[in-house]
């Protein structure tokens, strides 16, 4: 990310901020909605204890953007790299030098070569190949394509031929990756379940349950209170498809 850690926490805070404005103005108008249901005038007070909690919930996620980025990133390179290897051991068979198959690379594969682009033009302006190599390996987010960064600097430095380690690199990372995805599909059956109670369950029996029992004690169910009820299911449903889509491992056949 190509911003100032500085200007990066100002820009959350600004973020944060507007959300949670945004946020508290719709939970004060339920609570408006809800406290004239119930005749209890203090209900919207509600709202000064959830603006810090809403900022401090916004600004926590917002500061956790690199993280996300860098995740994504590793999981774009982890769908790349079994063809990057594959790509550089053919280039390597045809007599190509370690460079201009780099270069390549760089050029047909996307996440990947944000990553040789910048080994590429350390070496044009001057710096050795090994050092790029080397400086780039502390910066990848992915253990398989570290590993690949290795094995080159390991060629460039002894003059060894790497094809049949690239290849075999390349067999266990797909084997991994198809153990991962074992590991997911056994958990699928939990996570097909939970999304059968956020998703079904929750909204139709539970909201059906909150409602007469709300009916019995005498609160009457008004517009801001079904409104409320919809925001915190969908928000519950959002979150599940996002960790749920997220835990997904890559695999490339």
């Amino acid at each position: 990310m190509e911003v100032y850690y500085k200007d990066f926490i100002n820009q959350c805070v600004k973020t944060a901020v507007m959300m949670d404005f945004m946020v508290n103005v719709l939970i004060f108008f339920i609570l408006m909605s809800i406290s004239k249901s119930i005749e209890s005038p203090f209900l919207p007070v509600l709202t000064l204890l959830t603006l810090p909690l809403g900022f401090y919930i916004f600004f926590s996620f917002f500061l956790k953007t690199p993280d996300i980025k860098i995740i994504r990133s590793r999981k774009n390179i982890d769908a790349e790299i079994i063809s990057a290897i594959r790509f550089l051991v053919l280039d390597l068979k045809a007599n190509a030098s370690i460079f201009a198959s780099l270069e390549n690379i760089a050029a047909n594969f996307d996440e990947i070569g944000r990553y040789l682009k910048d080994i590429i033009v350390k070496v044009q302006l001057g710096s050795p190949l090994v050092k790029a190599l080397d400086e780039a390996v502390e910066l990848v987010p992915s253990e398989s394509f570290r590993v690949f960064l290795w094995q080159l600097i390991n060629h460039i430095q002894t003059g060894t031929d790497i094809t049949h380690s690239l290849e075999v690199i390349a067999d266990e990372i797909v084997e991994n990756q198809k153990i991962e995805f074992k590991k997911y599909g056994k958990k699928l059956n939990v996570i097909s379940l939970m999304y059968m109670i956020i998703a079904i369950i929750l909204p139709t029996i539970g909201f059906t349950i909150i409602s007469a029992g709300l009916l019995f004690l005498g609160v009457p169910l008004s517009a801001g209170l079904v409104v409320g009820f919809w925001i915190i299911f969908s928000v519950l449903q959002l979150l599940f498809l996002v960790m749920s889509g997220g835990n997904r491992p890559v695999v490339e056949s």
